[in-house]
């Protein structure tokens, strides 16, 4: 080879390393351009003017592909008067259509005569299409285009969108431009995608945030809804307690006895007591009066019957009906004792009372019978499906009743079967025999004196009760013997004035 030949061959590989050297700088600016930002309108519009600053491509557009891959929507333009954003091309419509359709690049040359076929298929139109047309954002364009350029953007051969080019000349750019240009509408599709990858993200994140923000706003309400249900849930439950007896308010809201009908065979001990002139009392007062005395009675037998842990039945009038051992038991002699200190209690409670409601104006003195007695009683849920009454019945509870009405004023009477569970803990005298309607035998009674170590510490304690009198004595309470001699002769010189 002579020098000639070697000069020439070096001048021309000179020439492409110079070329490959300009590429690789174009490639690199373009992509410093594009990779600058997570903006699609911004990545699209450096890839524009990066291609009319290196290839002289005056006109040009990039259109997107949308989710559900029907359709290109145009992105970016540059150089037109009508910028066209948002127009639309349907795949496999037009050069855009087809180029995005089969994913290769096309060229396309004397645009003039596809103009007039254009032209020619619009007027074919009907008007229908025409108005729907019209109502679509126009897609941009040069009026004396002779060629155009359409290539495809490709991430991971998946098609992100497409680069069209138009010219008023008829070659745009050689075939050595084709794979740089190539080259760069792929990295262009991997910024765009991603960018959309990125705006996805951020479009989630916002809907997340306002998710969260509507579901916190959801809660804070639903709370102060529930707060505001609970209120009304207790305030109701709180209503409702008064018609029950603790124990079985408790069990129900519990969960531990149904609310259906539903009764059982156990041994209970009942009480019952009844006031001594309380009918005549209601002849004598105000209807208003009276409802204060009887209130006030009956929340403080309640309040000692609750206290001991007795499950209060019912009232009727001014008698009170309470019972141990359902729905809460702590055994039978147990139950018992915990039921006849419970009348203990309340037959002090009532002194007190006497002397409250006598400083009132209330010279008739009130005093309760009490009756009790331990047996087999039938206790639950009686009576129809829609109303229910929890209570105890059978020949025990009867029992108790005829007990009551058989016992002194300010005094308590036991069954034999009482007796027998509490005699240890609670001195008893025995009484006579009573006949009651439905037991073939007499029942024994006995009539309680006090509690055992308060009698055993205490041998001269005195308790008697008549009509009209009724006789408290303690010596161990008395603070001033004389002062207790002196109320004595005076209630003695009271009664033999008379």
């Amino acid at each position: 080879m002579d020098k000639h030949s070697q000069k020439d061959e070096f001048e021309d590989l000179k020439k492409v390393l110079d070329r490959k050297t300009k590429e690789f700088e174009i490639i690199k600016q373009i992509s410093s351009q594009i990779n600058k930002t997570l903006d699609v309108n911004l990545i699209a519009s450096a890839m524009l003017n990066a291609m009319d600053k290196f290839f002289g491509f005056k006109y040009s557009m990039i259109l997107l592909v949308d989710e559900k891959m029907q359709k290109l929507n145009v992105l970016a333009t540059h150089g037109y008067e009508i910028k066209g954003i948002g127009a639309s091309v349907k795949l496999g419509v037009g050069v855009i259509g087809i180029v995005a359709k089969k994913k290769k690049m096309m060229r396309m040359a004397n645009l003039g005569m596809q103009r007039s076929y254009m032209k020619a298929i619009k007027r074919q139109i009907s008007p229908e299409e025409k108005n729907k047309l019209g109502n679509e954002v126009e897609l941009p364009g040069l009026k004396n285009a002779e060629s155009q350029v359409a290539i495809p953007m490709l991430f991971n051969n998946e098609l992100i969108g497409v680069l069209s080019v138009e010219s008023e000349k008829v070659n745009i750019f050689n075939n050595s431009d084709e794979l740089l240009i190539g080259i760069l509408a792929n990295q262009t599709a991997n910024a765009l995608q991603n960018a959309k990858l990125y705006q996805l993200e951020q479009k989630r994140k916002l809907e997340l945030n306002n998710a969260y923000s509507e579901l916190e706003k959801l809660n804070n309400t639903l709370e102060k809804k529930v707060d505001e249900r609970t209120k009304e849930l207790v305030d109701l439950s709180q209503k409702l307690a008064k018609y029950f007896s603790p124990q079985v308010y408790q069990s129900i809201f519990s969960g531990k006895l149904d609310v259906k009908i539903q009764t059982k065979r156990k041994p209970l001990t009942v009480f019952f007591s009844d006031l001594e002139g309380f009918t005549e009392l209601t002849e004598r007062l105000e209807p208003e009066v009276l409802t204060e005395i009887l209130t006030q009675y009956l929340t403080e037998m309640s309040n000692i019957a609750i206290k001991w842990g007795g499950t209060i039945d019912k009232f009727i009038g001014d008698a009170l009906l309470v019972f141990f051992g359902d729905p809460n038991s702590n055994g039978n002699k147990e139950d018992a004792i915990a039921c006849v200190s419970m009348a203990i209690e309340m037959l002090e409670k009532l002194k007190i009372l006497r002397n409250f409601w006598r400083d009132k104006g209330i010279s008739k003195p009130l005093n309760a019978r009490i009756g009790i007695h331990t047996g087999v009683c039938t206790v639950g849920n009686f009576g129809s499906e829609d109303r229910l009454d929890y209570t105890i019945i059978g020949n025990g509870v009867n029992l108790a009743s005829r007990i009551e009405t058989s016992a002194e004023p300010n005094k308590i009477l036991l069954s034999e079967d009482t007796y027998l569970l509490i005699k240890k803990n609670i001195v008893c005298s025995k009484k006579q025999k009573i006949d009651v309607k439905g037991v073939s035998y007499p029942v024994q009674t006995y009539e309680v004196l006090g509690l055992e170590n308060k009698y055993s510490n205490n041998s001269s304690i005195v308790e008697k009760s008549i009509p009209g009198l009724s006789l408290s004595l303690d010596k161990s309470e008395i603070e001033d013997n004389q002062t207790a001699i002196d109320l004595i002769k005076d209630a003695l010189k009271s009664l033999q004035s008379e």
